[in-house]
């Protein structure tokens, strides 16, 4: 995918997920939410695109988070649906996964469609636990945090260094710094940060606002990860919304893998509610990190 080529991918993201919910609106349809630019500006070549007769018809972004990986969205123009596009999409995202040392991959799909689960089962993904994306209102209250983007370039490395400590507690070689670096980058929003004394107990990677991946008045937390014990995880979600509430959004939005039963729990104490949901599946049907001590918020979208 090329810069130039940004313009098109996001028309056609827009109008095939409004063509597949049935919205009214198809050309404002998730208007107020970027998808695109950020993630291409993240990883250039990690998004590719298929085309048929030199026009563009389609396109995939491919995350990579050390050892694991995921993809999405993939989006085809509409009248160019069910004819292989998204087939070799697929075959050339697989072969990426390989080419980067991915060992597990995932995706999120609707769980209802049984034509996008039986697309991405050719491929060796099998469909797991539902992933619960959820949303609360936000009500600002005192809570201790750090931003990432206060940081100086040595502390922001330290800080780094310690994501990744925690996240391969979680999942051996599991590492998102990429997406707090993304975030950071590109003023999308904050990386929340939460220590005991040197030690990092849980982070948090944010968009936050219109023209991120959140829209308007929304704190999307991309991914957040807490060591175990729900007292914790608890704090990590109060101080990412102490973060948002200071920056003065409405809402929070998050998800959570249902498997991840204490995590899911403890989301739902604080106030969070569920606003859709899909379907988690993972290659060769690996658990990955989807287990119930673990104290993850993400959704693979």
């Amino acid at each position: 995918m090329r810069e130039d080529d940004l313009d098109t991918v996001r028309r056609i993201f827009r109008i095939a997920f409004a063509t597949f919910v049935n919205a009214s609106d198809k050309e404002n349809f998730y208007l107020d939410r970027e998808c695109v630019s950020t993630r291409w500006h993240a990883d250039p070549e990690a998004a590719i695109v298929a085309e048929r007769a030199g026009d563009l018809v389609g396109s995939n972004f491919v995350a990579v988070w050390g050892s694991f990986g995921f993809f999405g969205p993939l989006t085809i123009k509409p009248e160019l649906w069910d004819r292989g596009i998204a087939q070799h999409l697929l075959a050339r995202t697989v072969e990426m996964f390989d080419e980067r040392g991915v060992r597990d991959s995932g995706l999120f799909t609707f769980p209802h469609s049984t034509k996008h689960v039986n697309l991405y089962q050719k491929f060796g993904y099998w469909p797991r636990f539902l992933t619960s994306v959820m949303v609360k209102p936000i009500v600002a209250a005192g809570a201790g945090w750090t931003g990432y983007s206060t940081l100086s370039g040595p502390r922001k490395a330290e800080a780094r260094r310690a994501c990744r400590e925690l996240t391969d507690s979680i999942h051996p070689g599991l590492d998102v710094t990429c997406e707090i670096e993304a975030v950071d980058a590109q003023g999308l929003g904050e990386t929340v940060l939460l220590w005991d004394g040197d030690r990092l107990d849980g982070f948090s990677v944010c968009f936050c606002g219109v023209g991120t991946e959140g829209g308007r008045d929304n704190c999307y937390v991309k991914f957040a990860a807490s060591r175990p014990g729900q007292d914790l995880f608890r704090r990590l979600l109060a101080a990412t919304e102490a973060m948002a509430g200071a920056g003065g959004l409405l809402k929070m939005e998050a998800g959570v893998n249902t498997s991840r039963t204490q995590a899911y729990r403890t989301m739902l104490d604080a106030g969070f509610r569920a606003q859709t949901q899909g379907v988690a599946m993972t290659r060769k049907n690996e658990i990955v990190f989807n287990r119930p001590d673990v104290y993850v918020a993400d959704d693979w979208r």
